[in-house]
């Protein structure tokens, strides 16, 4: 039995969605950008998903654009933002995924901004004290935050409200990577002015994303090109995965409550078998905290492993997909940016997420695996 427990990386597309999108990669053709009843249909499908996509979001379809996923949705809106804006500094976290973190790294690099990194502790937290003291001191406006909601590898949850009051108290602006969060919790992007999505985190298609800018806000096009999507974003759309992610994110709403539940249960079981079975287990951040961290995510060091990427060798060798992180730091000879930066004693951890599609006969075999791995 092969086991899947990478869903922080990407997720099985959910049937429902492979039968939207089918019309729309047959059928149903046509450039989105051409007058004639081809490229009206078509068209009329990517407005549509756009509705749908913003009223679950509680915005408004003219604050949605399309893209091809994550990572660009980051740089288009971090980059955007700093040159339209005039941003002069930049507050953010060392646990941000790389989407976020380089793109400034490099705006810091030009000379464009000036970068702060917020201090957190070994359990990841973050200290809003902290966060208004530095706001107090750049209230001069032209600042920014990005704290993501959900972090992608220790599934630590931020709390986005008040961090989206604190700036509107100090007339700063508020990006929020919600990649991992979109899965399970229920959001309202007013608080923010800027967000990203993306469907493949959802049992959606890869390859494309939205992302959430506030009215209010002005950012300068990091695509160019064609006309395409309000003039912000050039290039053909890909309808058909425009159609499943907007199907993803319905079928992640309407299922709400079932899969938060079923998440809940996987991951309390798991972290009760590895007690139980495996010694010396360790959980980083929040991972052990049903109510401070994702239900998605569970990340551990075993001391025992000096060699966490040998550990995730000898899984997959058993038929067990994990990670040791993001999959977009994959070969990255520096490790996880993530758990170095919570200074732990045990550097070596492995990230298992979790799905809708995730057994608890598939839990008891990896864990029963880890035993004999651990203890041989």
């Amino acid at each position: 039995m092969d086991i899947y427990l990478d869903n922080a990386a990407t997720t099985k597309l959910d049937p429902e969605v492979l039968d939207d999108m089918i019309p729309y990669m047959t059928n149903i053709f046509g450039n989105p950008s051409s007058i004639h009843r081809y490229g009206c249909r078509v068209k009329s499908a990517i407005e549509k998903a756009r509705k749908k996509i913003a009223m679950l979001c509680n915005v408004s379809p003219s604050e949605i654009l399309f893209t091809s996923g994550g990572t660009e949705g980051n740089n288009m809106l971090l980059r955007g933002i700093v040159e339209a804006m005039h941003i002069q500094a930049v507050l953010t976290s060392p646990l941000e995924h790389l989407s976020v973190r380089a793109p400034l790294e490099k705006l810091a690099q030009q000379g464009k901004i000036t970068l702060t990194y917020a201090r957190v502790n070994q359990s990841g937290d973050l200290f809003l004290d902290e966060i208004e003291q530095w706001l107090q001191s750049h209230s001069h406006g032209h600042a920014l935050l990005s704290f993501m909601q959900v972090n992608h590898e220790i599934g630590n949850i931020t709390d986005i409200v008040a961090i989206g009051q604190l700036c509107q108290k100090y007339n700063a602006f508020f990006h929020s990577d919600t990649i991992q969060s979109i899965y399970y919790l229920t959001h309202d992007f007013r608080s923010l002015q800027l967000a990203v999505g993306s469907a493949h985190k959802i049992h959606g298609p890869i390859g494309i994303g939205f992302v959430y800018i506030d009215p209010k806000v002005s950012i300068t096009p990091l695509i160019c090109g064609g006309s395409q999507e309000l003039n912000m974003r050039g290039g053909t759309e890909n309808v058909a995965h425009i159609v499943g992610m907007a199907k993803a994110l319905e079928i992640a709403f309407r299922d709400r409550i079932k899969i938060a539940n079923h998440l809940f249960s996987i991951k309390k079981y798991m972290i009760e078998l590895l007690k139980m079975h495996v010694p010396n287990v360790k959980f980083n951040g929040h991972s052990e905290s049903l109510t401070k961290s994702s239900s998605t995510l569970l990340n551990i060091s075993l001391p025992a492993w000096q060699d966490s990427d040998m550990l995730i060798y000898n899984l997959a060798i058993h038929g067990i997909a994990a990670s040791t992180g993001s999959a977009c730091t994959s070969g990255s000879d520096t490790g996880s940016l993530v758990i170095a930066a919570l200074q732990k004693e045990t550097p070596h951890a492995i990230r298992f997420s979790f799905s809708k599609y995730t057994t608890r006969a598939e839990i008891t075999k990896t864990v029963e695996c880890l035993r004999q791995l651990c203890t041989s």
